[in-house]
């Protein structure tokens, strides 16, 4: 369970940024979708050319991350106003956070099993009042058995008023609802296992640099939570991207692109451009010397055919800096990517679970 709040800067976790359609490099500016709204986790979005393969990987993972159960419906303005009172109702009041969503987006080895699907639980797509703390599904992990009521999942994600339909009834929660609750239980457990804590100084960082907010009432009323909701979504998220951060490593973060020249002339020159271009090497660059500190570094290869001092550079070069600087970055995220998977999927591979019903 995550709330984020969309803002023009991106949003990151330890140097890994959620990178959406058209980013990167070669990205479509005229495309902007922001992760507030997107298919499950199984559902991955489609790549490009081979060129953007590397900053489709991390749109993959922003793209998986976006859990539907967690997202906004959008709504058909030529529906009937019946249809739009109804949809309006259901609609989806979380949004996952980054460490949440790629918890998600990594797992593909989990198992279910224990009888399978139906037959017990409240056998019903609505639940009165009184049916809130039935047991919808149940899961082992570990040898440890638990049962989850339809209370727990529908919290897990939305407020209570969010799901009450007009006769007072609850939708039950969805199977997918179901799931992303006993993973992220699962994880939780886990970061519990590793002695991970988050204090109330890192809640409120976490919560002012993924949210924007660290004041949990105005989360409450953004969002549609209680503020004890609110509060416990900053503690789990924060707590999940220490976890993250112990297993998968640190990673760079991704690079921000040149400013364009004024004039749109590629040859532009000038000293700032310089500047990014060595703030970008690093420590490849010998400032002494004014030149690679390594002939077969990686900005020494790829200024190979194109030299330029410390006094000026143009905006081409300061591109060419960019795309190996992002080149960099997106093989270090994906590393990362690939080291939570195999620790996630370690995990997941000792549960087991039993979901009584299966519900859109």
């Amino acid at each position: 369970m995550g709330l984020i709040q969309k803002k023009d800067e991106k949003d990151e976790i330890d140097g890994i940024q959620i990178i959406e359609r058209g980013e990167g490099p070669d990205g479509d500016e005229d495309e902007q979708i922001d992760l507030v709204a997107g298919a499950s986790a199984e559902h991955i979005a489609a790549g490009t050319t081979a060129e953007e393969e590397d900053a489709r990987l991390e749109a993959k993972i922003a793209a998986d991350a976006a859990d539907e159960n967690l997202m906004p419906e959008e709504q058909d303005e030529d529906d009937d106003s019946d249809v739009d009172d109804h949809a309006s109702k259901h609609k989806k009041t979380m949004i996952a956070a980054f460490v949440v969503a790629i918890v998600i987006a990594a797992v593909v080895g989990f198992f279910i099993g224990n009888g399978g699907f139906g037959g017990k639980g409240v056998g019903s797509a609505t639940l009165t009042e009184d049916q809130l703390d039935s047991t919808v599904a149940s899961y082992s992990y570990n040898g440890k058995k638990s049962d989850i009521t339809a209370r727990e999942a529908i919290e897990s994600q939305y407020s209570l008023d969010k799901v009450k339909n007009s006769d007072g009834n609850y939708t039950a929660p969805s199977a997918d609802v179901i799931l992303s609750y006993v993973r992220n239980k699962i994880l939780l457990d886990a970061a519990e296992d590793e002695g991970i804590t988050v204090s109330s100084k890192e809640m409120k960082k976490y919560a002012e640099d993924s949210i924007g907010t660290s004041d949990y009432g105005t989360m409450a009323k953004q969002y549609g939570v209680s503020k004890d909701q609110a509060k416990q979504i900053v503690r789990q998220s924060a707590t999940l991207q220490k976890l993250y951060k112990k297993k998968a490593g640190d990673s760079a973060s991704m690079p921000t692109a040149p400013t364009e020249p004024s004039d749109g002339n590629e040859d532009t020159a000038s000293k700032d451009y310089a500047d990014y271009i060595i703030n970008l090497a690093g420590d490849e660059w010998d400032s002494e010397k004014g030149t690679w500190k390594d002939e077969n570094s990686t900005y020494a290869k790829a200024f190979a055919n194109d030299a330029f001092t410390a006094d000026s550079a143009t905006y081409k070069q300061a591109m060419t800096a960019y795309y190996t600087a992002y080149q960099q970055y997106s093989s270090q995220a994906s590393s990362a990517s690939s080291k939570w998977t195999g620790y996630a999927n370690g995990l997941y591979a000792k549960a087991n679970i039993s979901i009584f019903g299966l519900f859109a």
